[in-house]
């Protein structure tokens, strides 16, 4: 290497080295920006405080029944863990721990980037393709949301970033400790969310594909081994709560719903550009189907280096499939594609690889793509983020077409359209709606202090469907979770047709006579819990007798 460029390398170095601390700070700022806590999250620190408290991780202090509500285990045992070892409790650590998950997804993503196989030409622009990709990333105000919130989103992100990482490293060399990691990957990212099983299940065909290949390497199958954790902990689950999954699912899914699903895709489409993804994937694959043939394609698709990235493509597309077509999207904002845009960035690189392009060419068309998936995102957070009130933001729809110029107001109008039915709908509720039915909630409700002085011995019982902020802030009152994600018996209360509008997450209601059973008796006055006296004591017999009727009813029409 000769002295000049020597030096132009140090430079290189340097300028990229200083474009990583200004994402790193963009990051900060981004997270400092959209910092929220919803109310669902506290859902998963009263587990957490009720297993400190010595009923395990329950919904109710005993003699209720234990129910799994949080369906996030891992991020409930890392929040956990936190509070231990450090004091520091759940609502304090959330969102801090999430931020540091998310700079290490960003790290993995880089890697996996400077690892990637790119043309000889591309070489000294490599880590340019990586700050590239970080920037696309935190350019998205998606990747930013989930940043925070208090739920399991960005521990849900770094393991599958972890997986992909391990399965295209695996690739490249067929090294048993990188299907090793990826398989770790697979089963971190299950135990964070019930959706995870299917990347178990990909990655076990992987190893299935893998151990035929190489039936005398038996290091394969001990690659295998991190899928153990997944079966143990759905025994337990099993063992627990007398479920193979989580409460949630009855509660939330109770039919199928594609006439939101498409909705709820084609609107993230719009909004973030997706399009143009899209169309260089296409123009990639149609250069590799002209240059090798349909046969030959087939046969390169299943060699051992691309099998990997063949089974992470299938994976996301069975998950964005399943979401839309039977879930109908989410509540949460585009939660189900957080753990997409890092992937779809390094996926981007090589599609532009694929094509040959100059290494200058191709940075422009990832700031291109990048710069169309700005002004919906940004125009629509610019509109709302100031909304501050429960009354603007309930079922929050604000239209931004008129924000755009005359030739493009068609395309934003798509997006409004959408929007407007979503949100009636409460799918892909926005980040802004859900910040402020937290801080309300907060000032409706009283404080943990307060909420604290009532004990279990009390028998208070609390009848509500929105339960997060009650049940952290109320620690000891007995909640029945009206809508049924804390709730057995109400999650799986038959839903009768109505001709209103389907709501989604908030379709089930308890069945005659089930609340009563308890008698709730918890009022609030003057910043203080009022119990109301009971006509009869409720005991504990009566609090069993309750459950094992509506329970047993129930089992019956299911």
């Amino acid at each position: 290497m000769t002295p000049g460029a020597e030096t132009s390398g140090r430079w290189n170095e340097r300028l990229c080295l200083a474009a990583l601390v200004l994402l790193a700070l963009a990051l900060l700022f981004g997270w400092n920006e959209f910092w929220f806590l919803t109310d669902d999250a506290h859902i998963t620190f009263r587990y957490i405080d009720m297993h400190r408290r010595g009923w395990g991780y329950t919904w109710n202090p005993p003699p209720f029944l234990p129910v799994e509500g949080y369906s996030n285990f891992l991020w409930m045992i890392l929040l956990h863990a936190v509070w231990n070892a450090t004091g520091v409790e759940p609502p304090d650590a959330a969102n801090l721990v999430s931020l540091l998950l998310s700079f290490g997804s960003l790290g993995l993503a880089f890697a996996i980037v400077l690892r990637l196989s790119l043309p000889p030409a591309w070489e000294p622009w490599r880590s340019w393709f990586a700050v590239a990709v970080l920037a696309s990333a935190i350019s998205n105000r998606t990747f930013l949301t989930w940043t925070s919130s208090g739920l399991e989103t960005a521990l849900f992100v770094f393991c599958i970033t972890l997986w992909v990482f391990g399965l295209l490293e695996y690739g490249r060399s067929t090294a048993s400790r990188w299907l090793w990691l990826g398989v770790l990957g697979a089963a971190l990212t299950a135990l964070t969310r019930p959706d995870g099983l299917l990347v178990v299940l990909s990655t076990g065909a992987l190893i299935g594909l893998e151990a035929a290949r190489r039936p005398r390497r038996w290091s394969r199958l001990f690659a295998a081994t991190p899928l153990l954790l997944v079966g143990v902990h759905l025994l337990w689950r099993h063992s627990y709560y007398g479920a193979w999954v989580p409460n949630t699912y009855p509660a939330k899914f109770t039919r199928p719903w594609p006439e939101a699903g498409w909705r709820y895709l084609c609107s993230y489409g719009l909004e973030y550009a997706v399009w143009g993804w899209l169309l260089i994937g296409l123009c990639a694959g149609v250069k590799v189907l002209r240059s090798l043939g349909p046969s030959a394609l087939l046969r390169t698709a299943v060699a051992t280096p691309n099998t990997p990235a063949l089974v992470i493509a299938a994976t996301f597309v069975a998950h964005v499939t399943y979401y839309t077509m039977m879930i109908g999207g989410d509540h949460f904002e585009y939660r189900p594609f957080a753990h997409l845009i890092l992937p779809m960035g390094v996926a981007l690189i090589r599609f532009l690889a694929v094509l040959e392009l100059r290494p200058a060419t191709a940075l422009a068309a990832v700031a291109l793509a990048a710069a169309v998936a700005l002004p919906l995102p940004w125009v629509h957070y610019s509109r709302t983020r100031n909304l501050i009130t429960r009354a603007s933001t309930y079922m929050m729809f604000v239209p931004v077409a008129d924000a755009f110029p005359a030739p493009l107001r068609w395309y934003a109008d798509l997006f409004d359209e959408l929007q407007r039915w979503m949100m009636k709908r409460h799918v892909g509720t926005r980040h802004q709606e859900h910040k402020i039915f937290y801080e309300e909630s907060v000032r409706a409700i009283v404080s943990r202090e307060v909420g604290s002085r009532v004990t279990a011995e009390d028998k208070a019982v609390l009848a509500t469907g929105m339960v997060g902020v009650p049940g952290w802030n109320m620690p000891e009152v007995a909640i029945i979770d009206t809508k049924g994600l804390n709730d057995w018996v109400v999650a799986r209360n038959p839903v009768t047709e109505s001709p209103g509008v389907r709501l989604m997450a908030h379709e089930r209601d308890p069945p005659p006579g089930y609340v009563e059973c308890f008698e709730p008796n918890v009022g609030f006055e003057n910043g203080q819990v009022r119990l109301i006296d009971r006509a009869t004591p409720l005991t504990d017999q009566r609090i069993r007798d309750c459950e094992t009727k509506y329970r047993a009813t129930m089992s019956i029409l299911k």
